[in-house]
């Protein structure tokens, strides 16, 4: 799980001040400057191998400052727009009506809207917002830097995520690191095997009810599994039993994230005091087994008996941990497990090869590993490539840095785009068809490094990935080896973009029995 797509509450500061001549970037203070006056404004230095990919196969002309005229004034002109020191970018709103509609544009259609600006001003543009500066990018390069190699004069965009607390998604500094330490070793992959177990149980339960040409709406029996599932993981057996509550709760809170917080939180506006009281539910649920210990083999008991030069996790801190993990852990699988029996359901052939490899399996898929059903995770895999769990993922430079030839200053927001990296033509081929060859290692030997990332890169890339994966390929297995899924609707299902990308639309399939 990742903070949702888009500063959908930006309105821009034109608004507010309304259009003033534009004072030069050195002037401007926590403004942008350009490293370069005379650099061209491409997303990407002119050397490497990354530029020599792109100057051999780049389908899109690349937008240059020096192809707009820059003027002290604001151009009444919709089109490509320059500003000193600023990557090219979108106009500035001019009115009120027009910044409320260009929210409305991004509410409506972000990844239309992201996509349109992308092919309009290259791979890194600029958007002014009403209290922040907003770089968008999708460019490897880039985003390698700020998540890898620059990844400490940035800083998780942490607004709106009161939910978690200070757990390891918000934290920063020294406190992330020490939680880091803490809660690495329960997600190695020697470790998460034992949770392989009580994956293939709850599926199993899960399909014990099901009969031949029942018909199931897939995101609504994918979260309840992996709502099970996370559950039993954390908290032990006992509770998996009461993880209702506790998930429509968080699915209130991740609806909140995305909407603009419009007024102070002390004033009890419906939307507050919505949230006020889902974040007590939460509390009311998760409080009580903290305090109870724990089952014995639960993370939560893990984490619990766990000790350093600190001591031991203050009951916040384990509260924040729970509820971040329970989090990034449920929604997101579930997700991944949705697009990828829409898959293939789509495609009876996928299917076919995939009950192929299942055959010479073991009867019980509890000692399988994912690499042993090779191409389950090339699924799994090429489902994170189309719909990656994190489709955008924002940073917040907490110093001065250069990024693209630009300066940007402490307080710049920047919004890596991992979706449309994922969905370029330059790195993968024919990027909407679904192709799960694509991760053969022949495959993958040829694709530029940093091009597919889904569970973000560097040292902040998500703890829970290997538990993420075995997830995946033994839900998909242990389901996939006792039916086969058709489309009830031919209907093209569109995206709907959250803190993750769900389908706009429940997908009902039609399970046929297998023997």
């Amino acid at each position: 799980m990742r903070p949702p797509a888009a500063p959908f509450g930006r309105a821009n500061r034109s608004i507010r001040r309304g259009r003033q001549r534009r004072a030069p970037a050195a002037g401007r203070g926590a403004r942008a400057t350009a490293i370069d006056a005379g650099r061209s404004r491409r997303t990407n230095p002119e050397k490497g191998p990354q530029a020599e990919l792109r100057a051999r196969f780049d389908p899109r002309p690349r937008a240059r400052s020096d192809e707009q005229p820059v003027t002290g004034e604001r151009s009444p002109a919709r089109g490509p727009v320059s500003f000193p020191g600023f990557p090219p970018g979108p106009p500035a709103a001019r009115h009120l009506w027009e910044g409320l509609q260009g929210l409305n544009d991004l509410r409506r259609d972000v990844l239309g809207t992201v996509r349109q600006r992308f092919a309009t001003y290259g791979d890194f543009y600029f958007a002014e917002g009403l209290d922040v500066d907003v770089y968008s990018t999708c460019d490897p390069e880039l985003i390698h830097r700020v998540l890898v190699t620059q990844a400490r004069s940035f800083h998780k965009r942490t607004r709106d995520l009161e939910v978690l607390g200070r757990g390891l998604l918000t934290s920063d500094g020294e406190l992330w690191r020490r939680q880091r330490r803490r809660v690495q070793p329960g997600f190695r992959h020697e470790a998460i095997q034992r949770y392989a177990s009580l994956i293939v149980e709850e599926t199993e339960t899960t399909l014990s009810g099901l009969q031949d040409g029942a018909v199931l709406d897939l995101r609504q029996t994918m979260m309840q599994l992996t709502l099970r599932i996370v559950c039993r993981a954390l908290f032990g057996q006992h509770f998996a039993g009461r993880s209702a509550r506790l998930g429509r709760a968080m699915a209130v809170l991740q609806e909140q994230v995305l909407w603009p917080k419009l007024f102070p939180e002390w004033l009890p506006t419906p939307g507050n005091l919505l949230r006020r009281h889902m974040l007590a539910e939460v509390d009311k649920e998760v409080f009580p087994i903290i305090d109870r210990g724990g089952e014995p083999g639960s993370l939560l008991a893990e984490l619990i008996a766990i000790t350093d030069e600190e001591g031991a996790m203050s009951r916040q801190q384990l509260r924040d941990e729970v509820v971040t993990l329970f989090l990034a852990g449920h929604e997101t699988t579930a997700l991944a497990l949705t697009w990828a029996l829409y898959q293939v359901a789509l495609q009876p052939s996928l299917y076919e090869e995939l009950a192929q490899e299942l055959r010479p399996a073991p009867a019980s898929l509890v000692a399988v590993r994912p690499h042993e059903l090779p191409l389950h995770e090339r699924v799994v895999l090429e489902t994170m490539r189309v719909y990656p769990p994190a489709y955008t993922v924002p940073r917040v430079a907490a110093e001065p840095v250069d990024l693209g030839g630009y300066r940007l200053q402490p307080g710049a927001e920047v919004w890596l785009w991992i979706y449309f990296m994922h969905h370029d033509a330059r790195w993968f081929p024919e990027p909407e068809r679904f192709r799960p060859e694509r991760f053969l290692p022949e495959a993958e030997a040829t694709r530029p490094p940093n091009t597919f990332i889904p569970f973000g890169a560097g040292s902040r890339a998500c703890v829970g990935r290997h538990f993420a994966m075995l997830e995946a390929v033994l839900c998909l297995a242990t389901l996939l080896r006792r039916f086969q899924p058709s489309l009830v609707s031919a209907r093209t299902v569109p995206l709907h973009p959250r803190i993750t990308l769900a389908p706009a639309r429940p997908i009902h399939v039609r399970l046929h029995a297998r023997s």
